[in-house]
Formats: structure tokens, sequence, C-alpha cells
């Protein structure tokens, strides 16, 4: 008769050992679809420069942007390259998850152009292979179309890169396009690299450096924005609503050589992952 008993609690054994482990795990065994989960990796820690992370597929980042630089017609460029007085761009950007590793982009411009007011687009499409890598490394090309304040159309290309150390993420972004124009450049170009530390959970801090009209450092003769352009600011973001909303905001110095002074300017930009 013990046999039999000492056979059933050997059969036992096993379940009597795990049952108690099992019990205690709260966070139930769910199989969920990756492609859907919410856009953890987005962020949106730049003012000027574009940073490399999309959002899930069928997902969304909205953004709404103002610069105070002068009157200015590009849709593209962070700042005016012209000191034309006092003006601004307000901007108002979709960007929306198609895959994994693709996302489209469509970006709608308003501003002060010469004695009016004028509107604009860009429209696009990027691909970034390095979306939710676990090392640190992302980046992202893009291109697309773009219509300037002015009426003029033309084509866009970028690449964006940003690597994260620690606390610390840095980035780049290099900018090139091509506007049917007359008297225009053949191409512009325009570079931003920053450096952004978080300080604490829901707050960064950071410094970014933009240069336009990189192609006109190397012309000759005189070209349509009077030279290259600088540009150094202080960037704050707050993450906020558990990395669903990002504010960032900063003052700029702009340092123009077609008057050889250096002038305020700033920036201003709200996003929303859903």
């Amino acid at each position: 008769m013990l046999q039999p008993m000492f056979g059933r609690l050997a059969a036992a054994a096993p379940f009597l050992l795990f049952a108690p482990a099992a019990l205690a795990q709260t966070t139930p065994d769910v199989v969920t679809n990756p492609d859907a989960a919410v856009s953890k990796d987005v962020q949106r820690p730049w003012l000027y420069g574009d940073d490399p992370t999309i959002p899930s597929p069928l997902h969304v980042v909205a953004s709404l942007g103002d610069t105070y630089s002068g009157n200015d017609r590009s849709v593209s460029r962070a700042f005016s390259s012209h000191d034309t007085g006092p003006g601004g761009k307000a901007n108002a950007t979709v960007q929306v998850g198609v895959a994994r590793t693709l996302a489209v982009d469509v970006t709608g411009v308003i501003g002060g152009f010469g004695s009016g007011v004028g509107g604009g687009v860009m429209a696009g499409a990027r691909f970034a292979p390095f979306d939710s890598a676990r090392h640190g490394f992302r980046l992202a090309i893009a291109a697309g179309y773009l219509l300037d304040l002015d009426r003029a159309s033309g084509f866009y290309a970028r690449a964006t890169a940003s690597l994260d150390v620690g606390r610390l993420r840095l980035a780049a972004m290099f900018h090139g396009e091509h506007v049917e124009r007359p008297n225009g450049d053949p191409v512009d170009l325009y570079a931003t690299f920053g450096a952004s530390v978080r300080l604490v959970p829901a707050f960064r801090l950071g410094v970014e450096y933009v240069a336009q009209d990189l192609e006109e450092a190397f012309a000759d003769a005189e070209d349509a924005e009077g030279g290259a352009h600088q540009f150094v600011g202080l960037t704050g973001s707050f993450e906020l609503l558990r990395h669903k909303l990002f504010i960032d905001f900063g003052p700029a110095l702009a340092f123009r050589p077609e008057i050889g002074q250096v002038a305020p300017v700033g920036r201003a930009l709200v996003s929303y992952s859903f």
C-alpha cells in the first residue's frame, strides 16, 4: 500500500516544486504582435535636426513648431538665410509608421515671405533600418518633394544618425535639396549636429549647431544666400505622459556673414506620439 502512495507523491513532486513560482507570476504570459506595440522607441529631443526614430506601424507622431528668425522662403531650413527683418514660420508635421522600418512624413509650413504670407509643404518617406536597436545607434534615410513659400518646387534627401551613450545622445543630420528657381543654387546643403543629456527622467538639456548654405562656402561667385550661415542654440526637452508628449524649446544665436553681425533667433516644438 505504501508503494502506490510513494509513486503518486513522486509523480506530483514536479508540480509541487514549480507551483509557487507559477502562482507568484503576476504578468500574464501573452504573445503580442510587436508591430502593433506602442512606439516606445520614439524620441524628439531636437529643435533643428531630425531624430531618426519612427513610430510603430499604424502609429503616428504629430508635431507643431514655430521658428523666429526672419522672413524666409524655405520650408526645410531651420532658420532664415537673409536678415530681412523680424518674422517667423509655423509648421505642422504628421509622421505615420507604415512598416517597422518605414514611415511617411507630411509637413505644412506657413510664414512671412516678402510683404505677405505664404504656405508650403514637404512630403516624403524615410527608411530606418536600426529603429528599436538595442546597441544605441539609429539611422534614417529620407527623400521627398518640397514646395517653398514662393511656390518654387523641388526635391530633397537627408540622412540622420544618432548614438546613445548612457544618458548622452549624439546626433547629426545632412540635408540636400534642389529647387527649380531662377538664379538659385543648383544644390542647397545644410547640416545639424547635437548633443543632449538626460538630467532627470522627464527632462533633457542639449546644444545644437546648424550650418546652412554649405555649398556657398566653396563658391567663388556671389551666390543666392550671400554665404554660409551658422547657428548655435540651447535645447530644453520635456518628455511627459510616459514618453508620448515632447516639449522642446530654446534660444539660439545666428552668425550672419552678409551683415557681419550676430542675431538672436529661437524655436519651440511640441510633439505627441500615439
